[in-house]
C-alpha cells in the first residue's frame, strides 16, 4: 500500500521536516485538506515539492455543506480554490463530503453542478459529532450516487464505517464489504471506539478496534492515508510512531507493537 501523510494547507511551517520523512520512506503522498481563503497565501510553498498530493476538500467544519440548497454558492467557492489546488498539483482526486442535516439528492445535484470528473464521496457516520445527522454514511446512498454518474470514484474511511455500522447495528465488516462494491480510490484510518456512533481519531494502538481486519482488505497499491492526531510539540513523532505501527500489522497480522 501507498501512505499518505494528512496535512492542511495551512501546514507550511511542516514542510521541511515532511520533506525529511518522505525522503525517509515513511510516506509515499499528501493529502492535502484546503483551509478556505489560503491558495494565494500558500501555494509558492506548496508547489514544485516533488510529492504527489491528494486533495481534500473543505467541509462542514470550514462552512462547507453540499446537502443543503442554500449552501451552494459559498460550496462553489470553497470548492473552486480547492480545484485550483488540484489543477496546480496535477492532483486526479479531490475528496468530498456529502454534508449535514439535509437530502442526498441535494448533494447528488450539487455535485452535479460543481461539473468535476475528480470528485470522491467519502463515507460518514450516521451521527455527527454535535449532533448532526450526516449524509453520506450509508452503501445505498453511494449505489444513489454511482448511478447518478456524478462521482469519480469514492473514499473509505473505516472509522466512520465502524460508527455507522453502530448506529446501524450490523456488523462492521459487513458494512466495510458493500462500500467495498465500489472499490475506493483511496482509504483513511485511525483508531478509535469500537462501540461509539461518533467519530473519534486516535493514535493507532490508543483504541480498540481491530485495524488489522481494515488493512487486510485494502488492495495492494491501495492509497491509505494515516489520521491520526499529532502533538504539535513532537513533531512529526506521533506520526512516525503509527507508520512503523501499521507496518507491523501488515507484516504480523496483529495490532501490537514492541515499544521504541
Amino acid at each position: 500500500m501507498k501512505i499518505g501523510l494528512k496535512l492542511y494547507s495551512t501546514n507550511v511551517a511542516l514542510i521541511p521536516d515532511a520533506l525529511r520523512l518522505k525522503k525517509e520512506g515513511f510516506f509515499d503522498y499528501i493529502e492535502l485538506y484546503i483551509v478556505p481563503g489560503t491558495y494565494e497565501e500558500t501555494i509558492d510553498a506548496w508547489k514544485d515539492l516533488g510529492v504527489p498530493y491528494v486533495i481534500h476538500a473543505p467541509h462542514s467544519f470550514h462552512g462547507v455543506n453540499l446537502a443543503q440548497a442554500d449552501k451552494w454558492e459559498t460550496n462553489l467557492q470553497r470548492f473552486n480554490e480547492a480545484r485550483q489546488f488540484a489543477d496546480d498539483f496535477g492532483s486526479d482526486i479531490i475528496i468530498v463530503h456529502g454534508g449535514n442535516n439535509g437530502t442526498f439528492n441535494e448533494t447528488i445535484r450539487q455535485i452535479s453542478l460543481l461539473n468535476e470528473k475528480r470528485i470522491v464521496l467519502e463515507n460518514k457516520p450516521q451521527k455527527g459529532l454535535y449532533g448532526e445527522i450526516c449524509v453520506g454514511w450509508s452503501p445505498e446512498e453511494f449505489h444513489t450516487a454511482s448511478h447518478a454518474g456524478v462521482l469519480s470514484g469514492t473514499a473509505l474511511d473505516f472509522v466512520h464505517a465502524n460508527c455507522a455500522s453502530n448506529s446501524m447495528g450490523v456488523e462492521v465488516m459487513k458494512l466495510v464489504s458493500e462500500f467495498m462494491i465500489f472499490k475506493p480510490k483511496i482509504f483513511h484510518l485511525s483508531d478509535g471506539e469500537r462501540v461509539s456512533e461518533k467519530d473519534t481519531h486516535f493514535n493507532f494502538g490508543k483504541g480498540n478496534l481491530n485495524l488489522h481486519q481494515f488493512v487486510s482488505v485494502i488492495p495492494e497499491g491501495g492509497l491509505l492515508t494515516i489520521e491520526t492526531p499529532r502533538d504539535q510539540s513532537r513533531g512529526f513523532r506521533d506520526f512516525i510512531h503509527d507508520v512503523r505501527y501499521l507496518y507491523n500489522i501488515v507484516a504480523h497480522g496483529n495490532s501490537k507493537l514492541e515499544s521504541m
